[in-house]
């Protein structure tokens, strides 16, 4: 990923925008935010360079050779993988499989601790596939918690969300590992599918040109916004990507993607 600082245009908002409560006075505070706007072309974005920047931003520590035969079925990881988060992986994966993400398939990779089995790492691995108008890369994340797995599965417009934001909590000198705790899905509502089109599921009522997705983190929640404004070769489509961490500012990240 390539922003230069003319491309990056930051906009600090404090005030009213974001509200926090006090547990214990049930009196309502101003919590300070900061917008960001960037542009970013769909050229740019593949599995590889999305795994490269989780790499660089969060510290994420690949484990090669590991990959193939979790998905293979294979056993002879045991070292490395627990064998229940390598059924989460396998499971998650045929899914991506399932929905023509089938090429450029990265390394597993390690954030967190850096314990192969400690109750705050995740393990994480991409994909990409070809839409219309770009490249679609998807990541699954798989977390161990309380000696319970659970999975998100994250494509398209916020998976590319994702990979910008890093960028911007980087420049705000957020460590690795508080990046990886602000961004990365530990638990997901709903697996986010979304394509550069719209929604894939798009049910009566709701904008077939808009994506949705919520999903929490270790230190917050993370909700995701894309809006198709502009379709085919040429145009453009913008993610509104919001998070909200423990300990730091409610921060709105407007990504322009530009196909």
């Amino acid at each position: 990923m390539s922003i230069s600082r003319r491309q990056f245009n930051r906009i600090v908002i404090w005030g009213g925008a974001s509200f926090a409560t006090s547990a214990t006075s049930g009196i309502f505070f101003p919590k300070p935010a900061e917008a960001y706007s960037l542009e970013f072309p769909i050229s740019a974005l593949s599995a590889d360079r999305v795994f490269n920047g989780i790499q660089k931003y969060c510290g994420a520590q690949p484990i090669p050779g590991v990959l193939s035969p979790i998905v293979q079925g294979n056993t002879n990881f045991s070292s490395k993988v627990e064998p229940a988060a390598a059924n989460a992986i396998r499971t998650a994966d045929k899914e991506f499989v399932n929905r023509n993400f089938t090429s450029k398939r990265t390394e597993l990779a390690l954030t967190g601790s850096g314990s192969n089995f400690a109750s705050d790492t995740s393990r994480l691995w991409g994909r990409q596939r070809q839409d219309k108008v770009g490249p679609n890369v998807g990541f699954g994340f798989v977390q161990k918690w309380e000696d319970q797995y659970s999975d998100a599965k994250i494509s398209g417009p916020t998976m590319c969300a994702i990979h910008n934001a890093q960028q911007v909590l980087a420049d705000q000198r957020l460590t690795p590992p508080e990046i990886a705790a602000s961004i990365l899905p530990t638990r997901s509502r709903l697996d986010d599918w979304g394509s550069w089109g719209g929604d894939a599921d798009a049910s009566a009522g709701r904008n077939p040109g808009a994506v949705f997705a919520q999903y929490d983190t270790a230190a917050g929640t993370v909700t995701s916004r894309y809006d198709l404004v502009e379709p085919g070769p040429r145009g453009f489509g913008r993610v509104e990507f919001t998070v909200e961490a423990e300990d730091q500012p409610r921060r709105v990240i407007l990504v322009t993607v530009r196909f």
